[in-house]
């Protein structure tokens, strides 16, 4: 073979190894969407239907050329998360885009979202277990299983196929090495309540890639776990109460690249002790929870709770070295987008958001807040004491402390300090205001600091100029 030949023949190898299109054969019975097709590079992938959206998902390296087909009138197209500015061709049935990185994007047409196709765009997966690998329980493409519950042990993983639809949920308590990952679903519309994915006291877990609809209740819940990854995980979940991911005592976690749709808060930081036999907050103190970041995901919060929420139930000493960073918020439909709710003792510390994109949030933008609560350790004890007390307005859950008996719940109460809001873009939607409200002049919010706050393009320099409402709130700066 003469050079100029091994060297087409190379280079024709190398781009065939970069350029890599893996698609998922869906179960016979999967609900497939009437209302959208797609092809990626000419050849068709499976479109699943949801209750409040069409989904597709495939892996690829490279570049693709993805072809939507619509059955209702195209005449302008969103293609979420903007920052991505994906050029886009479009006609009154079709739309077309070329993806050359994985993401997860979010079609919606003529200007609405009630009905959104998602395209999961993954990178191939590596080291991908076999089933006869020790320790593995794997779900093979192309079927859906009806498990119940799962429960993962120590050095064990769930591997969900791209193209298998697993419906049950799982569970771990104190076991250490585990994954759930794949590219496949897993599917809670049968389920009528409780959490999804719950896992206490656990450590080394690893989660990746896999998809999760329908949930019931908290979806992913993390109770006094240490050192855990979460990345490229998706949830397309509507029903009411619906969290997305629950750190709750927990310490230690990276997630990274994920999808988050969901009908409350969609990543929450909490702390309480937990009652061994409920999974439930008990009396007592929860763990301290330190080192956490959130990076490149994609969040949706539907009417129930908040976006990026660290609150109500922080029942430790401390909450403290969190980030959020380079998140895209495409809706925030009622809640705030950045919210810290401080219903008991903890003193909240040292955390940042950092190049957060907002594109709706059309209520609060920042919501930083020390109050009593229904959730509150000194919470009413009867539904009437709860009721009467209840504070209608800007949050939804807090309650009015009568004159009398503010310094009697301040001992229950904490602080919020030492927060940064470094180059977060309001970058279309209304003009959403924001909130920070200290308990007294004790439980307050101290040293807050925004730089480079845009709103509409706007440099926020000021309370007035951001709609800001202040209360027992010292030592704010916008520069």
């Amino acid at each position: 073979m003469n050079i100029p030949l091994l060297s087409f023949f190379l280079l024709t190898t190398s781009q065939l190894l970069a350029n890599q299109l893996i698609t998922y054969p869906a179960p016979d019975s999967a609900r497939q969407a009437t209302d959208f097709s797609v092809t990626v590079n000419g050849k068709p992938v499976f479109v699943y239907d949801n209750a409040v959206s069409a989904m597709t998902t495939f892996s690829f390296a490279g570049s693709v050329l993805i072809e939507i087909t619509s059955t209702h009138d195209l005449r302008w197209v969103d293609i979420r998360p903007k920052s991505l500015a994906i050029p886009v061709s479009v006609t009154p049935t079709k739309l077309t885009f070329r993806l050359t990185k994985p993401g997860q994007l979010s079609i919606e047409r003529n200007g609405e979202h009630t009905r959104a196709l998602y395209v999961f765009a993954a990178p191939p997966e590596q080291d991908v277990p076999k089933p006869t690998d020790p320790g593995v329980r794997y779900f093979a493409p192309g079927k859906i299983y009806d498990v119940g519950t799962l429960t993962l042990n120590s050095n064990e993983t769930i591997y969900i196929a791209g193209g298998a639809i697993v419906r049950g949920n799982i569970q771990a308590t104190d076991a250490k090495n585990i994954r759930i990952r794949g590219r496949g679903i897993l599917d809670a519309s049968q389920l009528k309540g409780g959490r999804l994915v719950r896992l206490w006291r656990c450590q080394q877990i690893d989660i990746e890639g896999i998809t999760i609809t329908d949930s019931p209740g908290w979806t992913l819940v993390l109770l006094d776990c240490d050192h855990v990854t979460i990345h490229d995980l998706k949830e397309v979940c509507w029903r009411n109460g619906s969290d997305g991911i629950d750190l709750v005592g927990t310490s230690h976690v990276q997630i990274r690249d994920c999808f988050l749709r969901n009908n409350d808060d969609n990543i929450v930081i909490k702390s309480f002790s937990v009652n061994p036999s409920t999974f439930y907050s008990q009396p007592g103190l929860g763990r301290d929870v330190t080192d956490i970041l959130v990076e490149r995901c994609v969040i949706w919060n539907m009417p129930w709770g908040n976006a990026l929420e660290i609150g109500f139930e922080l029942r430790c000493q401390t909450i403290n070295t969190i980030t959020f960073r380079n998140c895209d918020l495409i809706h925030v439909d009622r809640g705030a987008a950045l919210s810290i709710h401080n219903g008991d003792q903890a003193t909240v510390e040292r955390i940042t958001y950092d190049n957060i994109r907002v594109e709706d949030a059309p209520h609060k933008l920042v919501d930083l807040a020390v109050f009593w609560s229904q959730y509150s350790t000194d919470m009413p004890t009867t539904e009437a004491e709860r009721a009467r007390q209840y504070l209608h307005g800007a949050w939804d859950g807090v309650l009015r402390v009568a004159a009398g008996e503010v310094a009697a719940h301040a001992r229950s109460r904490g602080q919020i300090r030492d927060i940064l809001f470094r180059n977060i873009a309001v970058t279309d939607g209304q003009f959403p205001y924001s909130i920070l409200c200290g308990y007294d002049a004790r439980h307050r919010i101290e040293n807050v600091r925004f730089k480079g706050l845009t709103i509409h393009g706007k440099p926020i320099r000021s309370a007035q100029a951001g709609h800001f409402s202040l209360e027992n709130a010292t030592r704010v700066y916008w520069k």
